[in-house]
């Protein structure tokens, strides 16, 4: 099981690192699409979609990484007070309710990609297929209902244990 976990912790950091060449490539894009309109007087054809599509998958091929992380927010104003069984069952019912949440937007965000491939919806310039874009988003979304399933795995792990619950991950 353990090695399961580092698998899946590797495909996170994958995309952790993929997150970031899709960044370095917005970047890229906005100083190319700006040097082309202020000194060539031609924008870059196609650059604001580039853009949006990027920001789209910046954010959610960072999201698996974040939650395995624990990075996300944490309110813990009465959960620092509470007794250790109830920190880890607290625990255990956030990430469950991460997972559920995420595997729902997920779903309903694929269906959403079904939708758009239906009508042949594509971006303007590039003509790039929406659904396939909403798709893939989907798909990432997935991979991260199933860190925060294997958070709540962890939590469990760690109380059988007598670990302290450690509010994510790592």
């Amino acid at each position: 099981m353990h090695r399961l976990f580092t698998l899946f912790d590797r495909l996170c950091l994958a995309l952790a690192w993929l997150s970031g060449l899709i960044a370095a490539f917005v970047m890229t894009v906005t100083f190319v699409g700006v040097v082309m309109r202020y000194l060539l007087r031609k924008p870059l054809m196609g650059g604001f979609e580039m853009i949006e599509i990027g920001m789209g998958l910046i954010v959610f091929s960072a999201l698996p990484w974040m939650v395995r992380r624990g990075a996300n927010i944490r309110v813990t104003v009465l959960s620092d007070k509470f007794p250790t069984m109830l920190a880890r069952l607290a625990d255990f019912f956030s990430q469950s309710v991460g997972a559920i949440l995420m595997a729902f937007i997920a779903w309903r965000v694929w269906l959403q990609g079904e939708r758009l491939l239906k009508y042949n919806e594509v971006t303007m310039e590039l003509r790039v297929p929406k659904g396939m874009i909403a798709q893939g988003m989907s798909v990432l979304l997935a991979v991260t209902a199933l860190a925060f399933l294997l958070c709540a795995v962890e939590v469990l792990r760690r109380a059988g244990r007598g670990e302290p619950s450690a509010g994510g991950s790592r």
